[in-house]
């Protein structure tokens, strides 16, 4: 199914994890995340009858928008909609002020360096909007960070004159991860004073930043790749594309495009460092290295660096075939979330039962693991039987939401290469199980699911029995999107255990 197809369709059938990035461009992944957020609301808070139908007329509006490719419409529509539906006016001002997506020119800072902020419409209102005040305000993340500070007097903005940008000096004393707070109030009222106030939604842009000296650090990582002779002859070991990506994650997350509070790009820096000497020293950095570490390689698809997280077991032997998994990550998540997320579940049971695990990025957080995020999975999936010595007919590929529909489409788009599937909270196309119903699945859901709904799976399950697959299917009482996904990995990971490839006729 061609992407758009497949996005359209999307639409109607399918709602994934969580919007969680800064957007900030008009594209059918900005809609998509925002349906996503829209749907989950819709499902979750007690609506009246007036609340529901109306919801759903904007719902409708949005989908119709989506289509037609007028994403800002779209995003109108939807923003409408989530105010209805948590009871606030959709008066000229919140309509305005909702659409004000905040974008920052860096997103690491050094301490005492000044810092732009800028304001930019995601879409045009057909009523005159008001006039906003903004008043900003820099958050520690943590509570033990201190208190928050004003940034400055309110401004004032007109919505003739956007984008609007402002420059704001930053403390010197101040280090670590903030957020700056964009306080929006129509021009008559008084901007909100700290403590925050509970804002509705619209009102308030949270933009994060990560305050370090690491501006010295990258350029000197920067100065030392570019004498690389193994770059300059476009020769290296495979670890090589890992030192190069701890720069490249720098100038990403300086862009506002990943997590932060996920990395430590000192240290990050300092191991790019270490790969560069094992690499001058003719040594394999990863060589003979257990546990939970990050990797990256250069596509050649477009040759950009894409990352991947990966676990080796201590049970993992060079000499003999090793089982290896491969992870997909949900909507709005990365390389990161399958480990550092659901308590750490997955690589312990991973370690238990001696799995090498793989968690490819995806591309765009909204990418549903199609088009190149399919052929990322792919080429991760070659860099690991590169590196490690995987067994064949021990490959098993698993995902949770967004993860559980590219599992899915994954497997069917290369139905010779996985011995087991483990899709959760997903779904997909139930005329494709035909092609995959020689492998093994084992399939959860939960039947409160508020984001995907449990009939998404009951019907990829009861297509794929039709066409003679071995399915395991769990459907749990109660269970929501995402509370399910944890306790299932040990009896999941047994399952994969127990299975090896089978060949197609």
């Amino acid at each position: 199914m061609p992407h758009f197809r497949f996005v359209r369709f999307f639409f109607f059938s399918f709602f994934a994890f969580t919007l969680g990035l800064v957007l900030y461009a008009q594209d059918a992944g900005m809609v998509l995340r925002t349906s996503v957020t829209y749907r989950t609301q819709r499902n979750t808070l007690q609506l009246t009858d007036e609340q529901r139908q109306q919801a759903d007329q904007l719902a409708r509006e949005a989908a119709q928008a989506g289509q037609a490719a007028k994403y800002g419409d779209a995003v109108r529509a939807y923003y409408h909609g989530l105010a209805v539906m948590r009871g606030v006016a959709w008066t000229p001002a919140y309509e305005f002020a909702s659409g004000l997506q905040g974008h920052l020119d860096h997103a690491i800072v050094d301490p005492g360096q000044p810092i732009t902020v800028t304001l930019s419409p995601l879409y045009s209102s057909p009523a005159a909007p008001a006039k906003l005040t903004a008043s900003l305000f820099l958050v520690p993340l943590k509570k033990d960070g201190g208190a928050e500070r004003s940034l400055g007097s309110a401004i004032a903005l007109n919505p003739a004159a956007m984008p609007f940008s402002t420059k704001v000096g930053l403390p010197a004393e101040v280090v670590g991860d903030y957020t700056i707070e964009v306080r929006l109030a129509p021009e008559a009222e008084s901007p909100a004073p700290p403590p925050a106030p509970a804002l509705p939604g619209g009102l308030v842009k949270t933009l994060p930043v990560h305050i370090e000296p690491l501006a010295r650090l990258a350029e000197r990582l920067r100065n030392r790749l570019a004498k690389s002779t193994a770059i300059r002859n476009g020769t290296g070991s495979p670890a090589l594309p890992t030192a190069e990506y701890a720069l490249a994650l720098y100038e990403r997350a300086d862009r506002g495009e990943v997590n932060l509070a996920a990395y430590h790009l000192g240290d990050d820096f300092a191991r790019a460092n270490e790969i560069l000497d094992a690499l001058d020293a003719g040594r394999d950095f990863f060589a003979g290295r257990r546990g939970d570490f990050r990797k990256a390689y250069r596509s050649a698809e477009d040759h950009t660096l894409q990352p991947y997280r990966l676990f080796i077991p201590e049970a993992y032997s060079a000499s003999k075939p090793n089982a290896l998994l491969i992870a997909l990550h949900g909507m709005g998540g990365d390389e990161n979330i399958m480990f550092d997320g659901y308590g750490g579940a997955l690589k312990r049971e991973a370690g238990r039962v001696g799995l090498v695990v793989a968690c490819p990025k995806g591309r765009d957080s909204a990418s549903m693991y199609r088009d190149s995020a399919e052929r990322d999975v792919m080429d991760v999936l070659a860099e690991v039987r590169r590196d490690y010595h995987i067994d064949p007919n021990r490959i098993y590929l698993m995902g949770h939401s967004m993860g559980g529909f590219g599992t899915w489409s994954v497997a069917m788009s290369h139905p010779e290469i996985f011995a087991a599937l483990g899709p959760i909270s997903g779904g997909g196309n139930p005329a494709g199980m035909v092609k995959i119903a020689h492998i093994p699945e084992y399939v959860v859901h939960g039947d409160d699911d508020r984001t995907v709904a449990v009939t998404q799976s009951r019907a990829m399950v009861e297509a794929g029995k039709k066409a003679g697959a071995n399915i395991v299917y769990v459907e749990v009482p109660g269970g929501s999107h995402t509370s399910i996904a944890a306790p299932q990995f040990s009896p999941m990971l047994d399952f994969f255990a127990r299975q090896r490839k089978k060949m197609t006729e």
